[in-house]
């Protein structure tokens, strides 16, 4: 059963809290998560089968005609309203079940109970917050770019070795400014799902929770991609594998490899809500405590 910590934790013992959490509230979140990933697989699989029998491949000195036929058809069905539709339901479909995963494992860190019913219909309820949280992260992604572009762009207008420094040195700063803002508004949707927040509010609890802390939350967060990234490239050989063998666009390949992810996506769900809220909770501590010496302080006579 996880315990949550009543002090803040190093850089490793937070990390180790949220794989204990990952494990722990697997129990809670499997289904949830394989419920998701058959919502979420079916609409591929249902496409992918559109090219059963159509080789993947060309064929030596030339593409046949049957791979002609294959690409006319991915992008007959890529054009289609149906297809669109299907995929925009999709993304809505994996929000909601994000949503009710994260707040499962919220909840299994605290040990409290929550049902499958319950986590559907709280995480339905955000999903009109998360979505104008997204919309505001990239409007401001958006004008940032826009705006080192304009200056880039009259940088390059100039010409001349000061022109391509000064366009250098802007992509540079927008890299950097991308990831400090990125590390600063990271926990923005977890104040939104664990706390209930708005989406402008959520913002403002991860800035302040991150303030001073942006290193020590990278370098977990980059163990974390790490971790996915290694995970996904031996997903991805593995049915690399298969499809190479029983070819892609067989039935028993799309079988086996869905299979394959959907066991991985089921079981890897939970992994990323549990460390971000393990992070999240030792914010909160750091917080609380630099909140509670700074009173101590203050009522201290000089």
């Amino acid at each position: 059963m996880y315990v949550r910590p009543t002090a803040p934790r190093s850089i490793g013992g937070v990390l180790d809290d949220g794989l204990r959490l990952w494990r722990d509230s697997l129990p809670e979140t499997w289904r949830l998560a394989l419920l998701g990933q058959l919502l979420v697989t079916i609409p591929l699989v249902l496409f992918r089968l559109q090219l059963i029998g159509v080789p993947a491949f060309p064929t030596p000195g030339s593409m046949s005609a049957t791979n002609a036929g294959n690409a006319q058809i991915m992008l007959a069905l890529m054009k289609s309203p149906f297809f669109l539709l299907t995929y925009a339901l999709v993304v809505l479909a994996t929000i909601w079940f994000y949503n009710a995963i994260f707040l499962r494992v919220a909840a299994a860190s605290t040990n409290t109970a929550m049902t499958i019913g319950r986590a559907l219909a709280s995480g339905f309820r955000l999903l009109p917050r998360v979505i104008w949280l997204a919309i505001i992260l990239f409007l401001g992604i958006f004008l940032i770019a826009l705006v080192f572009g304009i200056v880039g762009g009259a940088a390059g207008r100039v010409g001349g070795q000061k022109a391509t420094l000064a366009a250098s040195l802007s992509v540079i700063v927008l890299v950097v400014l991308f990831a400090f803002l990125l590390g600063r508004l990271v926990f923005a949707g977890v104040a939104l799902i664990v706390k209930d927040a708005r989406a402008i509010e959520s913002l403002k609890v991860s800035w302040v929770l991150t303030r001073g802390h942006w290193w020590r939350c990278s370098a977990i967060l980059t163990v974390l991609i790490i971790i996915g990234v290694v995970l996904a490239i031996v997903v991805t050989f593995v049915n690399g594998l298969i499809a190479v063998s029983l070819s892609p666009t067989s039935l028993v390949s799309i079988t086996l490899t869905q299979t394959l992810s959907i066991v991985t996506n089921t079981v890897l769900g939970p992994l990323y809500p549990a460390v971000l809220l393990a992070i999240f909770d030792d914010l909160k501590l750091r917080k609380e405590g630099g909140d509670l010496a700074s009173r101590v302080n203050a009522l201290t006579p000089p």
